[in-house]
């Protein structure tokens, strides 16, 4: 497999906290969406997933793999198997352990997206007081007693601290051994988000439960609303509109309800309307970064019935709109 440290960039020395500001930077820059190679995407993307995650990482810095190994690398039998059954003497170095992600979906207008927009939110934080954390007894802080079943001793979750290691009994400072911290948010919704993009807000997801742990992030998964005039088509937008035949071949003035205000347009300037042509109004898409698409007018033409009697005037087409 390739180096996930070559693709980010790093040694082996690196920071749980250098990893993820390396990833950050390879994804910005290499983001298809930005004109970087998929492929090359594809590999930074592959190389933050193992390098985040410690029992990938640890097993990857020590066997070349991410795949658990068994004893010796010859064992049959996996080696979170061995760690279940010996306290993990045989398995990969396990790393500092992370807590996990909270993830939440996060509902926006389709002018929001648009225009971009800041949410305020409160976010609470639950803490484990570490003042009154007191290592277990029964276990010795390992989280976990061992099982005699025959000839062999298999690892269970400790049910006094329930695999923590450690009781909590309660203090001054905290509720039955947790603190509640209630943080104000104002998260930045970026002009031209998409739905199903996220935005993570790193540290604010379940908290270290024993020193020494990394806290989850909080995930805020982007689900943009339908809007009743407009669909999105990668940066562009789309504006639907009915017209009759008659004001297809004879031209008819409209106003397009754009967030930047109404666009008045003459469908004349467009000469006959096609209903298979999408026609263009240039720099009145979405706005991402330094791009910014396009506004395509496409015309459902309602044609007469047969007995219906209308009146067409021959209109010459104008200099389509720049």
């Amino acid at each position: 497999m390739s180096d996930p440290y070559e693709a980010l960039g790093l040694t082996k020395a690196a920071s749980h906290d250098e990893i993820k500001k390396a990833y950050r930077k390879a994804a910005i820059k290499n983001h298809p969406d930005k004109g970087g190679d998929p492929e090359q995407f594809k590999k930074i993307q592959a190389a933050y997933d193992l390098l985040s995650d410690p029992d990938k990482k640890g097993n990857f810095d020590r066997f070349g793999t991410a795949e658990p190994q068994g004893f010796n690398n010859q064992s049959p039998f996996p080696a979170d198997i061995f760690s279940q059954m010996f306290g993990g003497g045989f398995g990969a170095q396990r790393g500092p352990v992370r807590r996990a992600n909270h993830d939440h979906d996060l509902k926006i207008s389709f002018e929001e997206s648009y225009r971009g927009t800041t949410r305020k939110m409160m976010v609470t934080l639950n803490k484990t007081c570490f003042n009154c954390k007191k290592k277990c007894k029964q276990c010795g802080g390992r989280g976990s007693i061992q099982m005699q079943m025959g000839p062999m001793a298999i690892n269970q979750p400790c049910p006094s601290c329930r695999g923590e290691g450690g009781v909590t009994h309660g203090c001054s400072e905290c509720k039955n051994g947790q603190k509640f911290e209630q943080l104000n948010l104002e998260l930045k919704i970026p002009t031209g988000i998409r739905e199903g993009n996220a935005l993570t807000g790193h540290g604010l997801g379940e908290q270290p439960r024993n020193p020494g742990e990394d806290p989850g992030d909080v995930i805020f998964h982007i689900k943009v609303m339908d809007h009743p005039d407009f669909l999105r088509q990668g940066d562009d937008i789309i504006y639907r509109k009915d017209i009759s035949f008659e004001d297809s071949v004879n031209g008819k003035e409209l106003v397009i309800p754009h967030f930047d205000g109404p666009i008045k347009i003459n469908t004349s300037d467009w000469g006959v309307l096609d209903p298979r042509e999408d026609y263009i109004i240039p720099n009145k898409g979405f706005k991402v970064e330094d791009k910014i698409g396009r506004l395509r007018v496409s015309f459902n033409i309602k044609y007469p019935h047969a007995k219906s009697k209308f009146n067409l005037t021959r209109v010459e087409p104008k200099a389509q709109l720049q």
